[in-house]
């Protein structure tokens, strides 16, 4: 379910700044690590992310994984799934800030069935984590 404009509210710590309060754990207006640069989570970075984030528990419910183009079309394609890195980097930090495993580890590429960063190592066991953490809610009801 993606968020309207109207989800986002000012954060107490700077009036520049805007935290999806209801969902997201990282800050409209913060920079974070994207690849070798610094990314500022705007607002609409931070829409996509929070509906990302959605599709992504549902697929960890499920013990899945989703492509970068399944991801995309579920989200509204307001991010293509070739422009995905930061959307999945910032998945990535809120998934920190919440002391949860990456959701991002369950997006992988059609044509290999894993995750498109240069070093993969990371993705498995985070995906083994997704499934036991929210896997165990789905069964549990």
């Amino acid at each position: 379910m993606r968020r309207s404009a109207d989800a986002l509210v000012k954060s107490p710590d700077s009036p520049d700044h805007h935290t999806v309060t209801e969902s997201l754990a990282i800050t409209v207006g913060d920079y974070f690590p994207v690849g070798d640069r610094m990314r500022r989570l705007t607002p609409r970075l931070a829409e996509a992310t929070n509906a990302a984030r959605s599709v992504l528990i549902e697929v960890a419910q499920h013990r899945e994984v989703i492509t970068y183009g399944e991801l995309s079309d579920s989200i509204g394609r307001s991010v293509l799934p070739r422009h995905m890195g930061p959307l999945l980097s910032m998945i990535a930090h809120d998934c920190a800030a919440r002391g949860e495993p990456s959701l991002a580890s369950l997006v992988v590429s059609a044509a290999t069935g894993e995750v498109g960063t240069e070093d993969s190592s990371w993705a498995p066991p985070q995906r083994l984590a997704c499934w036991a953490r929210w896997g165990e809610k789905w069964a549990n009801g």
